[in-house]
């Protein structure tokens, strides 16, 4: 999966757009970003990516791109 992918289901997942989703989208600013988006986000790196993460490394994200950082590993270029 490529970062524009992510990115995408990201944003599908959370209800907003896409294209309004970059390295510093403020997460915590967001509504959408609640704990159900937390579990979200972490069903959708654990299966679209196949990355297993901490609960910490998303509950501590501030940021999108504190997410990339997170499964950078596991996209491609």
């Amino acid at each position: 999966m490529t970062v524009e992918e992510f990115t995408e289901e990201f944003a599908e997942m959370l209800g907003v757009d896409a294209n309004s989703m970059n390295v510093q989208t403020d997460l915590t600013a967001l509504p959408e970003w609640d704990s159900v988006a937390y579990l979200s986000a972490m069903v959708l790196i654990d299966e679209r990516l196949g990355v297993s993460i901490r609960p910490d490394a998303i509950s501590d994200a501030k940021t999108f791109g504190d997410i990339l950082r997170v499964v950078e590993p596991a996209l491609e270029a």
